[in-house]
């Protein structure tokens, strides 16, 4: 294991593209994929590289630390008119109190599409960016 370097923090962008959730049930795009080292979430953003399309499409979006069912750290609902131009971006807010947006080496990563507000998207790819703080490492 590598072991802390003394240069501070340093801040990564995690991109994930995800196709648009298909129907208005709960479509996990992501499940617990493992970051492999330790930190903060700080931030969430999604935008839309293929325009949203979809009459009055309206989801709930959130991001959770761990499986399908873990700590809720950031969600939205996300509309039509959030993501209908190319590259608008929508910020997703951090909702998870201090403490619980830090990651360990094991800790996992899961973005959902709920079934809360669903109102079905028919087009759209989307990419979110996880912005994620950590402390530099050096080999061991």
């Amino acid at each position: 294991m590598p072991r802390f370097a003394p240069y501070g923090f340093a801040r990564d962008f995690i991109p994930l593209t995800i196709p648009f959730p298909a129907g208005a049930g709960q479509v996990t795009s992501l499940l617990s994929l493992p970051l492999g080292f330790q930190g903060t979430v700080e931030k969430v953003s999604i935008y839309s590289s293929i325009a949203a399309a979809g009459a009055g499409a309206s989801r709930t979006f959130n991001v959770r630390k761990g499986i399908a069912t873990g700590t809720v750290l950031a969600t939205a609902t996300v509309v039509l008119a959030d993501l209908s131009t190319v590259g608008a971006i929508k910020d997703i807010p951090i909702t998870a109190g201090a403490g619980a947006t830090d990651f360990a080496d094991a800790d996992t990563l899961t973005i959902e599409w709920a079934t809360a507000g669903a109102v079905a998207y028919t087009a759209g790819v989307f990419h979110v960016v996880v912005r994620v703080r950590h402390r530099v490492q050096k080999a061991a």
